[in-house]
C-alpha cells in the first residue's frame, strides 16, 4: 500500500510555547543589554522553550503496510511499532486532565499536541498501551485495523532517537553571539545609594563608603595572568582577575581607555572600573571623591 501521513498542527502547544519563547527571548536581551545577573537563567529558560516549541509545533503519524510510527515536531522524539506485534487500533477521547505533551497513562502512554482524538495502539505481547493523538482517529484505526490481519509478519521494532535540528543549532549559535558579544559594547551601570557605591551587573559589586579606605585614578592596569571567573572579549574586562604579581582584582574595565578608577576598602580586593569617555571616568572619581 502506498504509505500515508497524517499530520497534526500543535495548535494549543504553539498557543502556549510560542508567547512564553519570544517573552523570555526579550527578556534575556533586555538581561544581556544590563549586564543582569539573571542573564544565563533567562538564556537556559529560553533555549528549554525553544526545544519544547520545535517538539510540540506538530505531530505526524505515518502509516505503511508493515510500520505505524509517529515523531513530534521536527522528530526530536519518534517511535516506530511494526503492524504484526498490534492486536489493535481503536479511537478514543482522552481525559482534559492528561493535557497535552508526553504523558504517562495508568495503562501507558500519550503522545498528543492539541485537542483531546487520539488513537490507541494495543499490542500481542505487552499490556500497556499507546495513545498518540490526531485530527484523524476515525479514519487512521480503520486503516490500521484492516492492516493487523496482514500476512507480513516482521520483527517488532520500537526505536526512538533524538537528533538536533538545524533551527536549533541556529538558535544556540545566536543565543550564544547575543550574550558573548552584546556585553562588549554595553557600559558599566552604577548607582549611589546613601551609604554605599553599587556596580551593578552580573559580577556587581556593594561597597560601603564606610569601608574605602582609597580612591584613585590610575594610567593603566596591571598586567593580567588569568580570568578567574569573569567575562573577557574585545575591550572589556568585567568580573574577577589576577595579576601577574598574584594579586587579585574586580575589573569593570573599558582596556586601554585609562584612565582608570582604583577603589581600594576594607571588605573587598581592589576594583578597577572605568569609562571609554575619559571625561566620564573623570566625573565618577570626582563624585567619589566627594562622598568619600
Amino acid at each position: 500500500m502506498k504509505t500515508k501521513k497524517y499530520t497534526q498542527i500543535g495548535t494549543v502547544s504553539i498557543m502556549i510555547l510560542l508567547p512564553l519563547f519570544l517573552l523570555f527571548t526579550v527578556l534575556m536581551i533586555k538581561s544581556a543589554l544590563a549586564n543582569s545577573p539573571n542573564l544565563y537563567i533567562l538564556f537556559i529558560l529560553t533555549i528549554t522553550l525553544f526545544i519544547c516549541l520545535l517538539t510540540f509545533y506538530k505531530l505526524t503519524i505515518t502509516v505503511d503496510s508493515t510500520h505505524v510510527s509517529f515523531k513530534l515536531g521536527l522528530g526530536l522524539v519518534s517511535k516506530t511499532y511494526t503492524i504484526a506485534d498490534l492486536s489493535s487500533c481503536t479511537p478514543i477521547t482522552n481525559s482534559a486532565f492528561y493535557g497535552i505533551g508526553i504523558r504517562m497513562l495508568p495503562s501507558g502512554w500519550l503522545y498528543n499536541v492539541s485537542g483531546l482524538k487520539a488513537i490507541e495502539l494495543r499490542f500481542k505481547h505487552k499490556t500497556s498501551v499507546v495513545r498518540i493523538g490526531t485530527n484523524n482517529p476515525d479514519e487512521i484505526s480503520q486503516l490500521i485495523q484492516s492492516l493487523i490481519g496482514s500476512e507480513n509478519i516482521i520483527q517488532y521494532s520500537d526505536k526512538s532517537f533524538r537528533k538536533w535540528t538545524k533551527p536549533l543549532f541556529y538558535l544556540i549559535v545566536l543565543l550564544i553571539l547575543v550574550s558573548t558579544i552584546i556585553p562588549n559594547y554595553q557600559e558599566t551601570k552604577v548607582q549611589f545609594d546613601n551609604d554605599a557605591f553599587i556596580i551593578k551587573g552580573f559580577y556587581g559589586v556593594t561597597i560601603s563608603f564606610n569601608d574605602i579606605e582609597q580612591i584613585d585614578t590610575v594610567s593603566a592596569i596591571p598586567n593580567i595572568s588569568l580570568r578567574t571567573n569573569g567575562y573577557a572579549f574585545g575591550k572589556t574586562l568585567i568580573g574577577n582577575f589576577r595579576f601577574t604579581n598574584d594579586r587579585d582584582a574586580k575589573l569593570f574595565v573599558k582596556n586601554g581607555f585609562g584612565p582608570y578608577i582604583l577603589i581600594q576598602s576594607k571588605e573587598s580586593v581592589p576594583v578597577y572600573l572605568n569609562f571609554e569617555k575619559k571625561q566620564k571616568t573623570i566625573d565618577l572619581y570626582n563624585r567619589l571623591k566627594i562622598k568619600k
